[in-house]
């Protein structure tokens, strides 16, 4: 995926959070936690080693405890970053369909495909394409 391309799109608690434990372990934690208020225990009590458990579920054991350390005590909104994860989407939507154009597959059976694989209507998946993927901006200077 291109993380980098949405990385302006996202909140700055998760730019936060991506400094301890990276962009993809940020995204994986708003794709699991987002829309609601999670509280970094220390883990120093039962209820604590309970959260901690479940952190690391989500992320693994040792970015789980990069960030609990780094924000254990806090009380943070997670936000759904709704923004950047839809131009993610978008932007693998551009590239799946420009791979299976070169490979020889026609555009009406990439669109079918597509739409089916990301639960939108094949209207969307033009609409999609029918916007630049953000690569494609800095090369329009180039004609």
């Amino acid at each position: 995926m291109q993380l980098e391309q949405v990385q302006a799109l996202l909140p700055q608690q998760i730019h936060e959070i991506a400094q301890v434990i990276g962009l993809p372990g940020a995204l994986r934690l708003v794709q699991e936690l987002g829309g609601t208020t999670w509280e970094f225990a220390k883990g120093a009590n039962r209820n604590g080693e309970i959260r901690v458990a479940a952190l690391a579920d989500i992320l693994g054991e040792e970015p789980a405890h990069k960030l609990t350390q780094h924000m254990g005590g806090e009380k943070i909104y997670i936000p759904q970053c709704t923004t950047a994860l839809r131009r993610l989407r978008d932007l693998e939507i551009h590239r799946q369909f420009e791979q299976a154009v070169r490979e020889g597959v026609t555009a009406n059976t990439v669109v079918a495909e597509l739409a089916r694989a990301f639960k939108l209507s094949d209207r969307r998946i033009w609409l999609i394409l029918k916007t630049l993927p953000a690569h494609s901006d800095s090369q329009l200077g180039l004609f």
